[in-house]
């Protein structure tokens, strides 16, 4: 049996993870390792970001706040809840440890890919996408267990967690459409912001960064650039390619020119969202001429 009475709990979610890991095999290591990539923000924002671009730029706004307000909230949990990983017990042999840093509770990546799927779900309400999203979650969650760098709780935790930012955030963002002042987006930014006082680690400058700078290009487009996604098939190629293309070249150039450290990371972050919210926009605007649209 995997759980048995009379068992202290933090022992029973390790013999939970021994025993999913006692199928491990050469291809699992490799297949979960990829599967776990699904529930980490790089790959989030790439799809927002081809979302805001070339599909619904409303629908990506709402699904970009949610998904990194949501690396600020888990980030926060972690800090009061300061829960250890499972990493480095006996018996439990954990992989792909660069993606684990600080605490375990909540999984971070179950969180994203949480936010992520039911996001999609609720904005186009497709038959096929609850299944669909509901085995992508559920292999993350596995994959975090497998690899060894999460519990159980950890992973519960996550989910439910995100599911429950996904309504938070959505019914602020809503607010703020319906009274069309982007700004009042601050509600969640200034707090953010009071927290890089208190919680000077780097995940959480970094996600501050780029919730900040999300926030910054938002009101940049709403005011001023108001970008029209439509264009054709192969500008809609090309902006995907000139898009990712300037934030990798603006990641490399903030990486080599600005120093370590926390100030230096919030900056980067904040540059780098920045671009794909306002800076592409303008930039995608200025080559296809698209025209402005009204609100």
């Amino acid at each position: 049996m995997i759980l048995q009475v009379g068992i202290p709990f933090q022992e029973q979610m390790l013999a939970i993870i021994r025993w999913i890991q006692s199928f491990s095999n050469p291809f699992l290591d490799v297949a979960f390792q990829w599967i776990t990539m699904l529930g980490e923000t790089m790959f989030s924002l790439i799809v927002v970001a081809w979302i805001f671009w070339c599909v619904d730029k409303d629908f990506g706004y709402r699904m970009g706040f949610a998904c990194l307000t949501s690396v600020i909230v888990n980030t926060v949990i972690k800090a009061v809840c300061r829960i250890p990983r499972p990493i480095g017990y006996p018996g439990i042999r954990s992989l792909r440890k660069e993606t684990a840093g600080g605490y375990s509770f909540p999984s971070g990546h179950t969180q994203q890919i949480g936010v992520f799927w039911y996001s999609l779900i609720l904005k186009y309400r497709k038959k096929w996408m609850a299944p669909a999203g509901g085995i992508l979650i559920f292999l993350v969650g596995l994959s975090r267990l497998y690899l060894g760098v999460h519990t159980l709780l950890d992973v519960v935790g996550g989910l439910l967690t995100g599911l429950a930012w996904v309504l938070v955030s959505n019914a602020v963002f809503d607010w703020s459409k319906r009274k069309e002042k982007p700004v009042l987006l601050a509600v969640f930014i200034v707090p953010m912001l009071i927290g890089l006082l208190f919680l000077r680690i780097p995940s959480y400058y970094k996600a501050a960064g780029s919730a900040f700078g999300f926030w910054l290009g938002y009101l940049m487009e709403f005011r001023c650039i108001h970008y029209c996604v439509e264009a054709s098939f192969p500008r809609q190629i090309a902006k995907m390619g000139i898009g990712l293309a300037g934030l990798s070249v603006l990641r490399f150039l903030l990486k080599a020119v600005l120093p370590a450290g926390l100030l230096c990371n919030f900056v980067s972050y904040t540059g780098m969202v920045l671009w794909m919210t306002a800076g592409a926009p303008l930039l995608f605007r200025s080559l296809f001429r698209n025209p402005a649209k009204s609100r």
